[in-house]
């Protein structure tokens, strides 16, 4: 199995399960989220499509005393993208513009939360992101804002860097935005946009405001 970036994003759910293996006999032996998708109106709006909603399961095997079992702790990851022209390095239009959802599940028990995923901040999640780009580099803090997501006031968090687009095999200046985890119902949600710099400016910060303040999720 091809082992992508958001398969690292969404391992962060498992990785706090060995957290539990003290009280194993409280975890099921499946864990799972609900999908948060941006809804179709904000889509229209912004010109974004969907690209992918799928499933992410991510397999654990947690023990205690000698024993040994299997927790699969099943996350959903839900990407939408947009063409933007790239005249600048020679290329026309391409689906470069990428916002991404993941939703996790808390894995909480008497009080505790043991999916680290909830505490993980935007620099540590900000080198998780979509399979399009890849080789990100001089990243830099450029700011922050809050954002209302799913009715809990967000950081989000923008930074500068660069990276490869997969598709175009090129190298060109990108900006990212990060939210920090929220708490909805039994999951964690976090998102994470990445699109290309246009001599500095950001095109699409408006959009991405407009899909995050969008999310559906049970």
């Amino acid at each position: 199995m091809t082992v992508t970036r958001r398969r690292l994003l969404a391992a962060g759910a498992a990785a706090g399960v060995g957290a539990t293996a003290g009280c194993t006999d409280v975890l099921d032996d499946s864990l799972s989220s609900m999908p948060a998708i941006v809804s179709p109106s904000a889509l229209e709006e912004t010109g974004y499509s969907e690209h992918t909603v799928e499933e992410v399961v991510v397999e654990r095997t947690v023990g205690r005393f000698g024993l040994e079992r299997s927790v699969s702790v099943n996350n959903w990851y839900a990407e939408y993208d947009r063409a933007v022209s790239l005249d600048a390095i020679g290329l026309t239009r391409l689906q470069a513009s990428v916002c991404s959802v993941l939703t996790t599940p808390q894995v909480s028990f008497l009080g505790h939360t043991f999916n680290p995923v909830g505490e993980y901040s935007t620099d540590e999640l900000v080198a998780l992101i979509q399979d399009r780009y890849d080789q990100l580099e001089d990243v830099e803090r450029a700011g922050e804002e809050s954002l209302s997501v799913l009715g809990t006031e967000t950081t989000v968090t923008r930074y500068t860097g660069r990276a490869r687009l997969v598709p175009a095999g090129t190298t060109l200046d990108v900006y990212l935005q990060v939210s920090e985890p929220v708490s909805h119902g039994d999951d964690f949600v976090i998102a994470v946009a990445v699109y290309p710099q246009f001599r500095g400016y950001e095109t699409e910060s408006g959009a991405v405001r407009t899909l995050l303040g969008s999310l559906e999720h049970e």
